[in-house]
């Protein structure tokens, strides 16, 4: 059984953590293989000489694993005792008859079979610590599912048998309101599919919807799916009927049900995928290079002003999701209190606060406003996967939760340090400008506009561009 375009999102996870287990039961297996050199009266050679063996363990480990159905759905209804002992055993027969085949006689034995103990147990601990990852909210994809007949009935029973694959059912939502408060395989009905837009913008975070209707309530869910595709939500529908305007359609199947999805991402994550490494090497790069201006500009501001040197906001990030924000402190403490008295100053229409020469801020803060210095700290933001190096600005959750309709889809990709707007003049771009910028930026995505945006990016920084 597969689940579709997701399967990578699953295993990749899963496969980094068994290689973790592994390198570390290595470790492990060798530390202990030095405490009994006195014991056993033969030293064992430096780990150096063993490090090699590790080339043959982790793809032989993997192999095992993934032909006993270990990065398959349902993993997780299997004894992962029995899994690690078998995979271990097996392993160690594999191990020791490849060393016997090309004679490396050299390697001592005892680590090999210290090793296999080591993995054993730390296959099981690994998988119990990636069960509950990947059950927890960061990673798990949260799902409406629309419909309350035989189909949705036999979709919510696959979403429950297998809570390893990664979706979370807060609710179902029905195609008349006579339903409202019931359940349907124990997931609580939460209203009429005339109310979705209500739910998808109220205070639940949904990263997708599933539509199960039977071929009569087809016509019913058409508004829904257009509500969905607007906000930005992804969907998947059991029959092959809508064709959105900008989401990118896909057809899979998800436990033996044909699915008609589309999505703003979804159909690209693999490139999303080199999007994250990128941004975890990129932000661990920059933090190391510019440690030193980090910790000098954080001093500056303790030894002028009263106040922490980091600024600390929650903001709006993926579908919503909050998220604390981290920058340089540019203004005086309080600021936040001092809203309402600056409130005429602002410069930007719509719900968003933005004031050109703002009173509020110190004469230091002033002048990282102005190098944008001051967003050096979202770099620890890209480190947790909160934000991304390119991507729609993270605005405030107040403000966010008064942008409404269409505009919505910006939460459709992880909010970034620089973005279109960044480099198209920043305050200088209307509210509904930088909307379509965001919107523009989720509906084109692709590794090459990030690295045109990234390049635009350094002489806008330079020159001060729209900075305020």
């Amino acid at each position: 059984m597969t689940i579709g375009r997701r399967r990578w999102a699953f295993v990749l996870p899963l496969v980094g953590a068994d290689v973790a287990v592994l390198v570390l039961a290595f470790l492990a297996a060798y530390g202990v293989r030095m405490l009994l050199d006195r014991p056993l009266a033969r030293p064992v050679a430096p780990l150096a000489v063993y490090l090699w063996l590790l080339a043959l363990i982790v793809p032989v480990w993997l192999s095992l694993l993934a032909l006993l159905g270990a990065y398959g759905v349902g993993w997780t209804t299997r004894s992962r005792v029995w899994l690690g002992l078998r995979v271990s055993a097996a392993g160690f027969v594999v191990l020791t008859a490849a060393l016997f085949l090309f004679q490396e006689s050299e390697v001592n034995r005892s680590i090999l079979a210290l090793f296999a103990l080591a993995s054993a147990g730390g296959l099981v601990v690994g998988r119990v610590a990636m069960q509950a990852w990947l059950r927890g909210p960061r990673w798990a994809r949260v799902a409406l599912v629309v419909g309350t007949g035989d189909g949705a009935r036999r979709l919510l029973q696959a979403l429950l048998r297998y809570p390893d694959a990664g979706w979370v059912v807060r609710g179902c939502v029905s195609l008349g309101p006579a339903e409202t408060g019931e359940q349907v395989e124990g997931v609580r009905v939460l209203g009429p599919v005339s109310e979705l837009a209500a739910l998808l913008q109220g205070d639940l975070v949904v990263d997708e919807v599933f539509f199960a209707v039977p071929p009569t309530g087809l016509e019913a869910i058409a508004d829904g799916l257009e509500v969905c595709e607007s906000l930005g939500v992804d969907t998947r529908v059991l029959v092959d009927l809508y064709r959105p305007a900008h989401a990118h359609a896909f057809v899979e199947e998800i436990f033996g049900l044909p699915f008609y999805g589309f999505s703003p991402t979804l159909t690209r994550h693999g490139w999303l995928a080199a999007k994250r490494l990128g941004d975890l090497l990129g932000a661990v790069v920059l933090l190391v290079l510019l440690s030193p201006l980090m910790l000098a500009i954080a001093l500056v501001i303790r030894a002028t002003s009263r106040g922490p040197a980091i600024f600390r906001q929650q903001r709006a990030g993926f579908h919503g999701r909050v998220f604390r924000m981290y920058k340089f402190r540019t203004m005086v403490v309080g600021a936040e209190r001092m809203r309402e008295e600056v409130a005429h100053l602002n410069v930007m229409t719509g719900p968003v606060f933005k004031i050109a020469l703002d009173p509020r801020l110190t004469p230091v803060g002033r002048l990282l406003r102005r190098a944008s210095l001051d967003e050096l700290p979202q770099l620890l933001n890209v480190l947790r996967g909160d934000m991304s190096l390119v991507g729609p600005r993270p605005l405030p959750v107040y403000e966010a939760s008064l942008i409404k309709g269409r505009k919505r889809r910006r939460l459709a990709m992880r909010p970034g340090m620089t973005g279109l707007w960044q480099v198209s003049g920043r305050s200088q771009v209307d509210f509904e400008g930088w909307m379509e910028l965001d919107l523009l930026y989720v509906d084109r995505w692709s590794p090459s506009l990030d690295l045109r945006i990234l390049l635009r990016t350094i002489p806008v920084v330079l020159r001060g561009e729209g900075a305020v």
